[in-house]
């Protein structure tokens, strides 16, 4: 480490901050507002809200040498990709509802994405009435979008989020500082770092994801597999949790054809999803030559964007560092054919055709038992190492992709934290330069708590959120004297950390 480098890594972890970092992600609220639902399940509480809305008034009410908290709600917070409810008929609201979006859900464009987020908020109102009291006491929320969220970057979706925020701390001239929207990452020079992730998952990243994004008519460019999550997923998710899809392999995706109810019905649906996805890809392939994809190849190689220049400008960055940032980034997949064919095994069953087809052709024009058996058994053997190849190429879990992107982020930015969320799996790890990698997890199941990131002045825990069971708090022993104010919960035990690091 030069020791330019190795000055502001010491200046940052010395600094003297007026703050202290509270930092969750996933919690893909409003992913169960689907088309079949009724009024009074909207009404009913989701098992996260109250465990939610305690952490934040928990936090909101205990603060360290008194530094307000600065939360950093890292992506999937809100799932605008799952959502599948629509106006009903006959409804007044700014938009047209096309067929195909009874069916599929509203597609991204601007005002319906408003709409889906203010169905959000009637769906979780304890969650931000709670945010709403963590605003009100002098904290601070810092947003920054994911892979179901990209919505997020509508300017009409972030003025209703502050508005419905406003609606309930009356802090409408507060909330434009205290409020603040990050289309990539979060950073704090020398000290931590945060992004979603998906930036470094080439099927969650989409086009145009480090592009500015302004008002405008039309629907914002999903990506690919929040294209799967819309044409195929949502159909599905009510009957079977696909929560660790991305690491399934063939036999977990035909574990779940079997549970998820009538297989033909699941293969015919599946199959449209794939030519609804792939068929504007390979129409767009089929027009260009292999002379236009490298001379693409060079214009999409890295160049930092000049929004991409603007954000890192908020955090004193440096244009090598805009150029170090896009280059670990991934390449969107309806980039590439290939990436995109191998998402749904399409790859996989081409070779299983073509290998099928030589079979036959070599069967046909050999004589005799043992020269078809040994044309036979070179067809099997060349699948076999042809179809392991493609297997290799394979990459859907994202896990190792944000490791990696980390070790990557501490060289760039000399930082000591970094934090990420999207593959849903909390981790901690060292990832050299002197930094800690942390992944966040999700809340979307209770399990053993829910998983978050703490760091105040300057040592971080990666914790997790309880509260306790009916039989637990029936046993006085067990239990701090201090409550929560909401439904008179401990406080003292409802944080477990899982490992502290100065």
């Amino acid at each position: 480490m030069g020791l330019t480098r190795m000055w502001r890594h010491v200046r940052g972890s010395l600094a003297e901050r007026s703050h202290n970092l509270l930092a969750i992600s996933d919690l893909h609220l409003g992913a169960d507002l689907k088309s079949r639902m009724k009024p009074a399940q909207i009404l009913r509480p989701r098992a996260i809200d109250a465990p939610l809305a305690a952490f934040l008034d928990h936090h909101a009410s205990h603060r360290t040498k008194g530094k307000p908290w600065r939360l950093i709600l890292n992506g999937d917070i809100v799932d605008f990709v799952a959502i599948t409810m629509t106006p009903p008929p006959g409804a007044e609201v700014p938009f047209q509802v096309r067929a195909d979006e009874r069916e599929d859900g509203l597609a991204p464009e601007e005002l319906k994405c408003v709409w889906k987020l203010q169905r959000t908020v009637e769906r979780h109102p304890q969650v931000f009435d709670a945010l709403a009291r963590f605003l009100q006491k002098g904290n601070s929320v810092h947003i920054i979008r994911g892979n179901h969220d990209a919505e997020f970057r509508w300017p009409a979706v972030q003025a209703e989020f502050r508005r419905q925020l406003s609606l309930r701390c009356g802090m409408e001239r507060r909330l434009a500082r205290n409020v603040v929207f990050h289309d990539w990452f979060y950073l704090e020079p020398g000290f931590f770092y945060a992004e979603h992730g998906n930036a470094h998952d080439h099927y969650s990243v989409q086009d145009g994801f480090f592009d500015e994004h302004r008002q405008a008519a039309g629907e914002m460019n999903l990506p690919m597999s929040s294209l799967v999550v819309r044409y195929f997923v949502n159909r599905y998710s009510e009957q079977v949790d696909m929560d660790d899809a991305d690491t399934w392999g063939v036999k977990e995706y035909l574990d779940w054809v079997l549970k998820a109810g009538n297989p033909l019905r699941i293969a015919g649906d599946y199959f449209v999803m794939v030519f609804r996805v792939l068929y504007p890809i390979l129409r767009q392939s089929l027009k260009l030559s292999r002379a236009f994809w490298r001379a693409a190849d060079k214009a999409i190689a890295p160049v930092a964007s000049p929004h991409l220049r603007q954000m890192l400008a908020k955090f004193q960055g440096t244009e090598k560092q805009a150029q170090q940032l896009i280059a670990m980034a991934s390449r969107p997949a309806e980039q590439s054919l290939f990436d995109s064919m191998q998402l749904f095994y399409m790859d996989r069953m081409l070779l299983a055709l073509l290998s099928l087809g030589a079979a036959s052709l070599l069967s046909s024009m050999m004589d005799g038992f043992w020269a078809k058996a040994f044309a036979l058994t070179g067809v099997g053997i060349g699948f076999a190492a042809l179809n392991a190849l493609l297997g290799g190429k394979r990459r859907t879990d994202a896990h190792p992709m944000l490791l990696q992107a980390a070790r990557r982020v501490a060289q760039v930015f000399d930082v000591k934290f970094i934090v990420m969320g999207h593959s849903h799996r909390p981790l901690e790890q060292a990832v050299g330069n002197g930094a800690r990698y942390f992944n966040l997890g999700a809340w979307t199941k209770a399990g053993e708590g829910f998983p978050h990131v703490c760091i105040e002045n300057g040592v971080a825990e990666l914790r997790r959120w309880k509260l306790p069971t009916a039989q637990e708090s029936r046993v006085p022993a067990l239990l701090p004297q201090r409550t929560l104010s909401i439904g008179k919960l401990p406080s003292e035990s409802l944080q477990e950390p899982i490992l502290s690091l100065a």
